[in-house]
């Protein structure tokens, strides 16, 4: 088992890693268009909309869910810096989950520099906090960018299937299928097709 730990922690020499495939094309546009897809969305609501909360059974705002979304986003941008992630230190009651203008700046520029990530980053190695209990204790498990950028994504679609549900309940627009995993909508395609 030692010998696995040792072999995870080695950095890929440099001409290796020119082997191995850009994941980038199949992991980070899906990110980037699921952004701006929120971003749409948002543009269409009122700010009273935004913040209302409760919104029918649901305690928070489509602004806290956003806000929550784009913090998970932050720390994986930050952490490609820096080689640590933690989704649990962020901040919260910020200006995004109040403000849609400062929201969709955000999400802006995030799309920006998800656009500009280098090309063997997804592989880059990462160490990530984990709380696994109400106690506050974390322990660091390893994982990389490409795998990290995977679960921000399914997180972001997760979260945005529940602004839909509020959205519909406060009258506004959404698209169809929005919040949908992709696995679901290959599925209701697939039925359409065999019809």
């Amino acid at each position: 088992m030692n010998s696995l730990l040792n072999l995870s922690r080695k950095r890929p020499r440099a001409a290796a890693r020119f082997t191995q495939p850009d994941l980038r094309p199949h992991l980070i546009p899906p990110l980037a268009q699921l952004l701006r897809q929120l971003a749409g969305v948002i543009q269409k609501l009122s700010d009273a909309q935004y913040t209302q909360k409760p919104v029918g059974v649901i305690e928070s705002s489509v602004g806290g869910h956003v806000r929550h979304c784009l913090d998970h986003v932050r720390a994986l941008l930050s952490a490609i810096d820096t080689g640590h992630l933690d989704y649990d230190h962020r901040p919260r009651d910020t200006p995004i989950e109040t403000l849609r203008t400062a929201a969709l700046a955000t999400m802006s520029d995030m799309i920006g520099a998800l656009d500009a990530l280098p090309r063997f980053v997804i592989t880059r190695p990462l160490t990530v906090s984990v709380n696994l209990s109400g106690d506050a204790t974390s322990v660091g498990v390893l994982s990389s960018v490409g795998r990290e950028v995977a679960y921000v994504l399914s997180h972001t679609i997760h979260h945005n299937a529940i602004v839909n549900a509020m959205i519909m309940t406060l009258g506004g627009w959404v698209p169809e299928r929005f919040g949908y995993a992709p696995s679901t909508i290959r599925n209701l395609e697939s039925r359409k097709c065999a019809r």
